[in-house]
């Protein structure tokens, strides 16, 4: 018989409790302290269009966890699948407390689809679907020929020039002048209604940022209502076609 194996034995079962009574020990001496940092609220600021408890359910977190641990990265890339939602930081806010700020999309247009009736999809900031809608607004421009990667919130436009010009037209602050309707039908004539027949022809969307630009330029030196159109295809020019003017 081995003399040596029982010692072995002795050795090993001594290790182990040890390691037991340790860990004990630990759990003892460290689960009071992790009660001090349990989860208890979440304070949700930027939201307008979703609700907090909307966001505090998708977000994931559960109410006692460890606010040490609580997987805030991974909410965060679940609150951005959202289609209002435009970007989201999340902060702890020790000991009890998760804040997390939404940063929305800005409604941009009103996208006319297909069909009849015709379907009306609200643009958020990026081209993103926020949400349908009855109908058109008087506050925002009617968008028509625009492709959707989809049909339902969070499909995008799929020409990403068009969003870019859309938010090129904003930055101009052309929303009553010229910026009542869009057609983004023929990409390489895009062309912009305003009240009346006026129509302005912007050309290709390739290069349309620097024919806003002067388009802008433009309209702060003439009294639009005499025109019935302007053409702004040429390069650094404007061909302006003036109303008739009627005889009494």
């Amino acid at each position: 018989m081995n003399e040596g194996e029982p010692k072995r034995r002795a050795v090993r079962w001594v290790l182990i409790m040890g390691g037991v009574l340790i860990a004990a020990a630990s759990i003892a001496l460290y689960t009071p302290w992790l009660s001090l940092f349990d989860l208890r609220e979440i304070v949700v600021s930027g939201n307008q269009h979703v609700s907090a408890h909307e966001i505090g359910r998708i977000s994931g977190f559960v109410q006692g966890e460890n606010l040490l641990t609580a997987a805030v990265g991974r909410a965060a890339q679940r609150l951005e699948t959202l289609p209002w939602v435009a970007s989201v930081s999340i902060h702890r806010m020790l000991p009890h407390t998760l804040g997390v700020k939404i940063q929305e999309r800005t409604p941009t247009a009103v996208l006319v689809g297909p069909g009849t009736p015709p379907t009306y999809w609200l643009l958020g900031t990026g081209g993103v679907v926020v949400q349908t809608v009855s109908g058109t607004s008087p506050q925002l421009p009617t968008v028509s020929g625009a492709t959707l990667t989809g049909t339902q919130p969070g499909a995008r436009v799929a020409d990403p020039r068009i969003p870019q010009t859309l938010s090129t037209l904003a930055s101009k602050q052309l929303d009553g002048k010229v910026l009542q309707r869009i057609d983004f039908s023929d990409p390489t004539d895009v062309t912009l209604h305003g009240e009346g027949d006026l129509v302005v022809q912007l050309g290709p969307l390739d290069g349309i940022s620097s024919r806003i630009d002067q388009l802008a330029v433009l309209l702060d030196t003439i009294d639009l209502s005499k025109y019935r159109s302007i053409d702004m295809r040429i390069g650094g020019e404007a061909t302006l076609v003036p109303r008739k003017v009627v005889n009494r």
